[in-house]
């Protein structure tokens, strides 16, 4: 089989692979990546239907690349004609129904037409983004590709519709992710499904579907949960030798008349900086390595820790690794404060010191450090020797008797307070 061949049977068993059968087995490497719930209690969910998923990729845009061997590749780009599909609506009734919701299909209309019209909820999905790649070891014998591995990561916006108020009550976008291994991988499976899954951790999509009220009022109260790429380094750094990578990922922020400094924790554009950098600021400006000014979006923020987090449009940014609770810091350790000065152009300045502290204010354990805390500083990252982001710059103390002293929150504890999970992709 040619290349280009292969990569229109790739891309074709990736969107329409049947998924008709009552209740198909995939392998394990293709099972949809699971979420983590909000119970729903014994009561379970509102009666639901999953209609369809819709494309809004624009044909013959590149979607990804299919590899053979070393030499040989060719991109993969989209040209599905259908505009939509029920491939998944199996995949993802089981899933839901996994998780104790009470989703009806063709097969509650057995023998009564309307059955399985009789929800109250119809849910549906739109396919915004896909990124499939491929890549397959030459079999030799036969001059063509022999078994490969697919990987899929997906934008896909949920919709609920409230068909007694006849409106749409939810929409929300998630990403997903999937990987399989054969002959002919279908990744995108795993990565659809995961996506619409990530509804049920969220606290708005509970609230709306659980029976029993005290169930959708804990909802309501629940923090959110967001999950995002984790950003990985391929090998350990060393700073200061390896500070130029570090920096990379260092942002200027503007907000009305106030700059300060961010830090892009995951690939896709998710920034963390102090919530006072941002507080109150009608619009939000984001600048990357001195270069053009991008809208940042204002996701949420923490007021008792001082933290924000922003997102910026675009993928595959530069970023840095947040520091694991099990990974803290010594006093004595050395630690590296990055700002990004508007005196030096939007680039971003350094100071090296030391952790002299872990102090408790208002219930919040800090980070103290000697290094020198300049203007423009709050909401820039506090970097371990590893180049990981130990804490979030918030404040600097100045006083008679203390001079330079820095704190800073705790990375783990930031994405704790903001209600993040950061995960690994799939390998």
């Amino acid at each position: 089989m040619s290349l280009r061949r292969l990569v229109s049977a790739l891309l074709l068993s990736a969107v329409l692979l049947s998924v008709a059968c009552a209740r198909p087995a995939p392998p394990p490497a293709s099972a949809p990546v699971e979420p983590a719930p909000i119970p729903l209690g014994e009561a379970g969910s509102e009666p639901l239907s999953f209609r369809r998923v819709v494309y809004r990729i624009p044909t013959n845009s590149v979607i990804g690349e299919v590899r053979v061997g070393s030499t040989q590749r060719e991109e993969m780009r989209w040209t599905v004609s259908r505009s939509q599909s029920m491939t998944f609506n199996v995949a993802v009734t089981d899933g839901l129904r996994r998780l104790g919701y009470d989703v009806r299909d063709e097969a509650d209309a057995l023998f009564d037409p309307n059955g399985s019209a009789r929800v109250r909820y119809e849910m549906a999905a739109i396919l915004h983004e896909a990124d499939v790649d491929f890549r397959y070891r030459l079999n030799r014998s036969r001059d063509a590709a022999g078994e490969g591995v697919g990987t899929a990561d997906v934008e896909v916006e949920v919709r609920l519709y409230d068909t007694l108020a006849k409106q749409t009550v939810y929409e929300r976008r998630f990403r997903g992710s999937g990987r399989d291994e054969g002959t002919r991988p279908n990744p995108l499976m795993s990565a659809v499904v995961s996506a619409i899954l990530e509804t049920t951790a969220d606290p708005d999509f509970v609230a709306l579907l659980a029976v029993d009220p005290e169930v959708a009022g804990l909802a309501r109260a629940r923090p959110p949960t967001l999950r995002l790429s984790a950003c990985t380094t391929p090998e350990a750094a060393t700073l200061p030798d390896d500070l130029p990578a570090a920096l990379a990922s260092v942002v200027e922020i503007r907000a009305g008349s106030v700059s300060g400094t961010g830090v892009i924790i995951s690939p896709d554009g998710w920034v963390l900086t102090a919530g006072h950098v941002v507080r109150d600021a009608p619009e939000v400006w984001v600048r990357i390595d001195a270069g053009p000014q991008l809208p940042a979006t204002l996701h949420q923020s923490e007021p008792a820790a001082d933290l924000a987090l922003l997102q910026i449009p675009g993928r595959d940014h530069p970023c840095s690794p947040m520091r694991e609770a099990s990974a803290s810091l010594d006093l004595g350790s050395d630690v590296f404060a990055v700002n990004v000065s508007v005196d030096e152009g939007g680039r971003p300045t350094v100071t090296r010191g030391v952790v002299s502290g872990f102090p408790v204010r208002d219930g919040q354990r800090l980070i103290q450090t000697d290094a020198s805390i300049n203007p423009g500083s709050s909401g820039g990252p506090l970097l371990a020797s590893d180049g990981s982001v130990a804490g979030i710059t918030v404040m600097k103390l100045v006083s008679r008797d203390v001079e330079g002293v820095g704190f800073a929150v705790p990375a783990a504890e930031a994405i704790r307070q903001l209600g993040v999970e950061l995960r690994s992709a799939p390998r």
